[in-house]
């Protein structure tokens, strides 16, 4: 748990926040993807932060309305697509939830209720820098052995921060399936930064509609892919 303190001590400044993107004003106390809450799983006692385990990095976290009626129930809707699709994905890889820190590349929440379309910040290069400089700040708070990336967005924006990503630059999940980059590793962000294996996954909140999608483009059945994939990236 200190750590995901310390983490939420050194995130962007509040005054940098582009319009429409608004800060988290605390954590939600169970079990949330960072910055809403504390990205651990809090589901069983006290949680520790999963030095050398998995990073499951989503896009961003939610709307404004979201997050206080998350605050409000004290954690993430877990019934939800995203979470009951990915834990059911963790699980059939064998990766323990507490083994992982779930946590977003673009830190803050949009204003208002709107939780789709493009993320308010997505076109600020300033706020985008920050973020990218975050996510490193993660990765050596968190030391991962592996990082699960959620969906078609995230790819391109943390392509440009390691020559083993070049195959991601500009690209989404379907560009990445055709040149069968889905799997990277030896993946080196920064020197201080032990190198892990990065995987591209689905959206679990659109899994089951674009898993035809996956399966057509890498020639085998899209599910057992993904599992794959994930034991990769623990392994």
């Amino acid at each position: 748990m200190t750590q995901a303190l310390l983490l939420r001590q050194a995130l962007p400044h509040p005054d940098t926040y582009p319009s429409g993107v608004i800060p988290v004003p605390e954590a939600i106390a169970g079990t949330a993807f960072f910055p809403g809450g504390h990205g651990l799983w809090m589901e069983e006692g006290d949680a520790n932060f999963p030095v050398g385990g998995i990073m499951v990095l989503g896009h961003d976290f939610h709307s404004e309305v979201e997050y206080h009626r998350s605050k409000d129930k004290k954690m993430e809707n877990l019934k939800s697509p995203t979470w009951r699709n990915l834990l059911n994905l963790l699980k059939e890889a064998g990766v323990a939830p507490r083994q992982c820190f779930f946590t977003n590349f673009f830190m803050g929440l949009r204003a208002g209720s709107a939780t789709t379309g493009v993320f308010p910040g997505r076109k600020d290069a300033r706020f985008v820098a920050e973020c990218s400089a975050f996510f490193l700040t993660q990765l050596r708070h968190m030391k991962p052995r592996g990082i699960l990336v959620l969906g078609s967005e995230v790819p391109s924006l943390i392509a440009p921060l390691s020559p083993q990503l070049s195959p991601w630059i500009g690209a989404r999940l379907g560009d990445i399936d055709r040149q069968q980059a889905a799997h990277r590793t030896a993946v080196q962000f920064t020197p201080d930064a032990p190198a892990c294996t990065v995987v591209s996954l689905i959206h679990p909140s659109l899994r089951h509609a674009n898993l035809r999608h996956r399966t057509k483009a890498v020639g085998r059945d899209a599910h057992a892919y993904e599992v794959e994939l994930v034991q990769r990236a623990w392994e």
